[in-house]
């Protein structure tokens, strides 16, 4: 994908009013969207990682089974 300017890492590094907590954290944004666009391997590894988490969720969240009694 083109460079077709600054992004918005650039651009909040540039303004003096942005908290270093909002610009460190877009930053991170804007690296990990051009990781995700230029390496298979961490697209695949997101995928996994969120398939992952939704069915360790589904675990935890699930009513404990009962078992029937002998009796």
């Amino acid at each position: 994908m083109a460079n077709d300017g600054p992004n918005a890492c650039e651009v909040l590094s540039q303004v003096e009013r942005v908290s270093e907590f909002r610009r460190d954290f877009v930053c991170m944004n804007d690296s990990l969207h051009e990781n995700l666009q230029n390496e298979p391997q961490v697209l695949i590894l997101y995928v996994v990682m969120v398939v992952f988490v939704m069915v360790f969720l589904k675990m935890v969240t699930r009513e404990p089974r009962k078992r029937k009694s002998e009796g």
